[in-house]
């Protein structure tokens, strides 16, 4: 573990944060894939080799933060937030593994 990691890990909740936002008030599911993908991408750039404690703690804010969230009126709202919180979570992993390798692949290392 190094000094950065602790920063890395905050900003990593502050942009889960911002990512929960945007899921809760989109009316469509891709809405928020489009930041979540950039987010993931960044993690991935922070941490090229240790992406995925990053991604795994975005995965678990998106779910717990949106457990004590509450839940919308409509089934179909429902599924939408579902859809986009549970799509963000595999984003989040994809594009973390992709950042860290483009990240490794520009420093030659």
């Amino acid at each position: 573990m190094n000094r950065t990691l602790p920063l890395n890990l905050a900003l990593t909740i502050l942009g889960g944060a911002v990512l929960l936002c945007i899921i809760k008030i989109t009316p469509t599911i891709h809405y928020a894939y489009l930041p979540a993908a950039a987010l993931a991408v960044g993690l991935g750039f922070l941490e090229p080799r240790r992406g995925w404690i990053l991604a795994l703690a975005l995965a678990a804010f998106l779910w717990v933060g949106y457990q004590f969230t509450t839940p919308p009126g409509g089934s179909a709202d429902r599924e939408v937030e579902n859809f986009g919180v549970y799509g963000s979570m595999i984003i989040g992993f994809i594009g973390s593994l992709i950042g860290g390798v483009l990240k490794r692949a520009l420093d030659g290392k």
